[in-house]
């Protein structure tokens, strides 16, 4: 069984660019293409992205009680705000 890689990092899109994202994913890959669903686009944000600017292996600490099973994302619209579910 496959185990969930933890990142997060800055938000994007029109709606989470003063935000943050916190995503569980299988792959660098598969983060991208969800911060992307994330942020409202039709596309991923790029794999240089997330293994430049977001954290490896670090949930958050605004995170604490929350354990992934599935690939996800929560976000913040605004900086330390409260992670709310987006995908």
């Amino acid at each position: 069984m496959k185990k969930l890689k933890l990142f997060n990092g800055r938000g994007h899109g029109q709606k989470y660019q003063k935000g943050h994202f916190y995503v569980a994913a299988y792959s660098q890959k598969q983060a991208a293409e969800l911060v992307g669903k994330a942020a409202g686009f039709n596309h991923s944000i790029g794999i240089n992205e997330i293994s430049e600017y977001y954290h490896k292996n670090a949930w958050g600490n605004s995170m604490d009680g929350i354990e992934p099973t599935e690939p996800c994302v929560y976000g913040t619209e605004k900086w330390g705000g409260k992670p709310e579910r987006i995908v």
